[in-house]
């Protein structure tokens, strides 16, 4: 049975600590920068899809 933590030990568990917290981040730049690519995407297909307004009014044939 051990007693304690040994200067290795307590390394390992703040390399560790240090290393999820610039997993974190990293993932949180990661989802934003997909988040900002699907909106400017959206607006470019929003873009294509909606007619261009003219001004010109169709006219119904008889």
């Amino acid at each position: 049975m051990r007693i304690g933590y040994t200067h290795a030990d307590v390394y390992d568990r703040e390399s560790e600590y240090w290393q999820d917290i610039e997993d974190a981040q990293n993932a949180q730049i990661e989802a934003q920068k997909n988040s900002s690519k699907a909106a400017t995407d959206g607006e470019q297909d929003k873009n294509l899809i909606q007619p261009k307004i003219t001004g010109i009014v169709p006219q119904e044939e008889l």
